[in-house]
C-alpha cells in the first residue's frame, strides 16, 4: 500500500471527524520526541564539558573536531534534508536513529558554543533566563496552534519566505556590519520561528487526521503502513519544533546579551 495516499498537504480534512483524544495523544507523542531531542543535545553538551575538563586526550579530540565544525554542520543539514525528503518512505527506526544522531551532533556544535558564550560573555543566569523566556513563548504558540479552529496551513509558505528573507538579510549584514540590521534580523527571526511553532503544531494535528481518515480504518485503528507514516511524521514534526525551539532560544539569548551590552563574565 502506498503511504503517500494518506497525506496531501494541499487538501486538509475536517479534523472534527477524528477522535480528539487520539489527536491530542499524537501531539503529545510528537512533543515527547521534541523534548527527547533537546535532552539528548543537553546531555551530549554536558558530557563533552565534563570530558574536556577531566581528560586531556578527550579535550584534544573535541578541539580537533571543532576545527571541522563547518563539515559537521553540513552533515547535519544533509540529515535534516534526508529526514524531510524521505518522510513517507523511511523506515521508522531509521528516522528515530537519525534524529537521535542529529540531536547529539547539535550538542557538539550549538550546545558547546552556547556554553562557551555563557561562560565568557553573558553568564549562566542569562542563559537560564533565555531558556525560561523561550519555554514560555514556545508553549504559548504551541497551545495556540493546537487549540485554534483556524487552518494555519496557508501561513507555512509565507513563514518560509520570510525566513529566507531573514537569512539573506543576515548574510548581507555579515559584510555590512550594521547594528540596526542585526537587531532587525534577530527580532524578525524570533517572530518567524514563533509563528512556525504555531503553524507546525496546527499542521501536525491535521497530518494525523489525514493519516487516519484517508486509510482503511477511519475509526482510528491504524494499519501497519499508517502507523509507520504517522511515526515518521511525528519524528519530522518533532525535528521542526526542535529546530524552532533552538532558534528561538538563540535569538532570545542574543537579544538579552545585547541588552546587557555584551556583558562580562558572570
Amino acid at each position: 500500500m502506498n503511504q503517500n495516499q494518506y497525506y496531501d498537504p494541499e487538501n486538509f480534512v475536517d479534523i472534527s471527524a477524528v477522535d480528539q483524544y487520539a489527536i491530542n495523544a499524537y501531539v503529545v507523542r510528537v512533543f515527547g520526541w521534541m523534548f527527547y531531542g533537546l535532552l539528548v543535545t543537553t546531555l551530549t553538551t554536558i558530557a563533552i564539558i565534563i570530558g574536556t575538563n577531566s581528560n586531556a586526550a578527550f579535550a584534544d579530540f573535541v578541539a580537533t573536531t571543532l576545527e571541522f565544525t563547518f563539515i559537521v554542520l553540513i552533515v547535519q543539514l544533509i540529515m535534516v534534508w534526508t529526514m524531510s525528503a524521505r518522510v513517507h518512505k523511511m523506515n521508522p527506526f531509521t528516522a528515530k536513529v537519525l534524529y537521535t544522531i542529529y540531536a547529539a551532533l547539535n550538542g557538539l556544535t550549538f550546545g558547546l558554543i552556547v556554553y562557551l558564550f555563557a561562560v565568557h560573555y553573558v553568564g549562566i543566569a542569562t542563559v537560564g533566563a533565555a531558556f525560561g523566556i523561550t519555554a514560555v513563548s514556545f508553549g504559548v504558540m504551541a497551545i495556540y496552534g493546537l487549540t485554534t479552529q483556524r487552518d494555519l496551513t496557508s501561513f507555512g509558505s509565507l513563514l518560509m519566505m520570510g525566513l529566507f528573507g531573514v537569512i539573506i538579510a543576515g548574510f548581507i549584514n555579515w559584510f555590512l556590519g550594521s547594528t540596526m540590521l542585526e537587531f532587525l534580523v534577530l527580532v524578525g527571526g524570533l517572530g518567524l520561528f514563533l509563528g512556525i511553532v504555531a503553524w507546525k503544531t496546527n499542521l501536525i494535528k491535521n497530518q494525523y487526521a489525514q493519516v487516519v481518515l484517508h486509510g482503511d480504518n477511519p475509526d482510528g485503528t491504524l494499519t501497519y503502513e499508517q502507523e509507520a507514516l504517522a511515526s515518521n511524521l511525528a519524528i519530522h514534526g518533532a525535528l521542526t519544533l526542535y529546530l524552532a525551539f533552538i532558534n528561538i532560544f538563540l535569538r532570545v539569548l542574543l537579544l538579552l546579551a545585547r541588552a546587557k551590552g555584551g556583558g562580562g563574565r558572570r
